[in-house]
């Protein structure tokens, strides 16, 4: 079993300090948080309305019944 260990976190009276997170170091955080190749082509406008319209649609069928 593999423990990790994390550096002790400010108390709600602290400030943050920010400085340290380097622009390289968030792009490496971030790259195994990739988009895969299958959601790059689809269009975030077209999967919006499509949950709206979804939702709608559970409304209408929730106040008909």
């Amino acid at each position: 079993m593999t423990v990790k260990k994390f550096d002790a976190v400010p108390t709600p009276s602290e400030a943050l300090d920010l400085k340290g997170i380097s622009e390289e170091c968030i792009k490496l955080a971030w790259e195994s948080y990739e988009s895969k190749p299958e959601y790059k082509s689809f269009n975030k406008h077209d999967m919006i309305e499509s949950i709206q319209i979804d939702n709608e649609m559970k409304l209408k069928n929730k106040s008909s019944n």
